[in-house]
This record gives structure tokens, sequence and C-alpha cells, in this order.
């Protein structure tokens, strides 16, 4: 189990980062078309939802699902990077350290 977490946070340690306001997030959204869950393949943290074809409910649907997972109000998330468009998003996560963001990820990780 250890090695599974090292695993893991090493995975998170690479797609997070921290800036003055707080950490960034950097997920790849991919469609599943049964539920939306956050999993990691490829060493990347990676988004399933049944929206990915459209960006805007795409969005919604990604702030929406950490807000609730994370137990974070969802004024405190924002995309920063990929709100246009494309499947690699970066989400700043404001007022959070990066220890408590990757607490609570490993806690909603799915592993497939």
């Amino acid at each position: 189990m250890d090695e599974l977490r090292e695993y893991l946070l090493k995975i998170l340690d690479k797609n997070i980062s921290e800036t003055s306001d707080g950490v960034v997030l950097t997920i790849r959204v991919e469609e599943d078309p049964r539920e939306n869950y956050l999993t990691v393949e490829n060493d990347e943290v990676v988004f399933k939802t049944r929206d990915a074809g459209d960006n805007s409910r795409c969005n919604s649907s990604l702030v929406g699902y950490l807000s609730t997972s994370l137990k974070i109000p969802s004024s405190r998330i924002d995309i920063v990077h990929g709100s246009r468009g494309g499947y690699v998003k970066r989400v700043l996560i404001m007022n959070t350290k990066k220890e408590e963001l990757e607490r609570k990820l490993l806690r909603i990780l799915r592993l497939v």
C-alpha cells in the first residue's frame, strides 16, 4: 500500500504546482459515457466525464466535481488554462496548500 501511495504522490507532484494564489492542478480531460471521476494514466491526472464533447459543460462538470469531491467551494476553483477548449486544463485552487490538495486527491482518485 505504501508503494502505491508513493507512486500516486509522485504523479501528483508532477501535476501540481504552488503559486502565490494557491495551487495549480494540471488535468487531462477524456470522455467516459458512464460517469465523472478522477484517475491517473501515464503520469497524468485525468478527469473522465460524460461532457467532454461540450467544452462549457465539461468545464462546469470539472469545477463541480472538484468542488463536491474535495469539499472546496466552487468560488475558489478557476480554470486558468484550457477554459476555451483543449483537453489539458490547468485548474487554480485558491487558498490551498499543495500537501492539503494531495491528501484530498489521494482519497478520491479512482484506480482503474
